[in-house]
């Protein structure tokens, strides 16, 4: 009888430890995603079965993630993500992992600065930096490189120096000694944003303590600019430049912008200068 007892209890506990695995073990629970990019704004739409709470983790910045079940995303450069969608049922998880490309948005230099809303802003100047160029964005494709240019009401852009250095190498080229921290100029686009049909793409040929430029191209030929236009008490103009007018180039360039008034002046400049760490602004290519 006593075996029995025990032979029946050790299949009732068999049976328990079969039915609460089977429990546990949630079959139903899926993870699994879609995703429509438009520019940097990427929709989510969450296909999971199962699930009673979701975590993103969108691999962009370091802590960006969320808990909706369809969540949008802000992505901050293009490139290739990992994506990750882990469902979750009581303690039972589920993770599904997919690669988001982002190709940014499709810039159009027409004067309509929409599209440029979701690009983070390349530099702001502090604000006690005196000067009428106060933010740049920037942001390339595959054939140009687009810059949005935020300044004051005095920002008219008549004269400026757009000093470029192109092969990331701050020893070579010219250096701007308002930059000492990096600068290496290797090409200068000089003349009016306004009017550009007069102005030149230059290349630096000396030294790097010698302003020694060259023409080898025209804005009409490698650049296109916008309008100036006044919007929210600020002046804005877009801009692009030609990737082949500045060489082999790949990875990065730096860059430094000046405005010029007609005496040749710099009276508005973005990086701000000043103090030993001032440097070229770095755009990815």
């Amino acid at each position: 009888m006593k075996k029995n007892i025990v032979y029946l209890s050790g299949v009732l506990f068999l049976l328990i430890a079969v039915s609460a695995c089977k429990k546990e073990n949630n079959s139903n629970l899926k993870s699994v995603f879609s995703y429509v990019a438009d520019g940097f704004r990427v929709t989510f739409t969450n296909f999971s079965t199962g699930a009673k709470e979701y975590h993103w983790d969108f691999g962009d910045k370091p802590g960006d993630s969320s808990s909706l079940k369809s969540p949008q995303h802000i992505f901050s450069k293009k490139g290739d993500f990992l994506v990750s969608l882990t469902a979750t049922d009581g303690g039972q998880t589920n993770t599904f992992t997919d690669t988001v490309s982002i190709v940014g948005p499709n810039i159009k230099i027409d004067g309509d600065f929409s599209d440029w809303e979701y690009v983070e802003y390349a530099h702001t100047n502090d604000e006690n930096f005196a000067g009428t160029i106060r933010a740049i964005k920037a942001f390339a494709t595959a054939q140009d490189i687009n810059f949005l240019v935020e300044g004051t009401a005095d920002m008219k852009l008549e004269l400026v120096d757009m000093f470029i250095d192109a092969d990331n190498d701050p020893a070579t080229g010219y250096g701007v000694a308002d930059y000492p921290a990096g600068s290496g100029t290797d090409y200068l686009l000089e003349g009016p944003a306004a009017s550009p049909s007069w102005g030149s793409v230059y290349i630096h040929t000396g030294t790097p303590a010698e302003w020694v430029f060259n023409p080898v191209s025209s804005f009409d030929a490698e650049a296109n600019f916008s309008a100036i236009k006044p919007v929210s008490g600020k002046n804005i103009i877009e801009f692009s430049i030609k990737k082949s007018a500045l060489g082999s180039i790949k990875g990065y360039i730096n860059f430094a912008l000046v405005e010029l008034n007609s005496g040749w002046s710099a009276i508005g400049r973005i990086p701000q200068n000043g103090t030993p760490e001032s440097k070229f602004i770095a755009v990815q290519l």
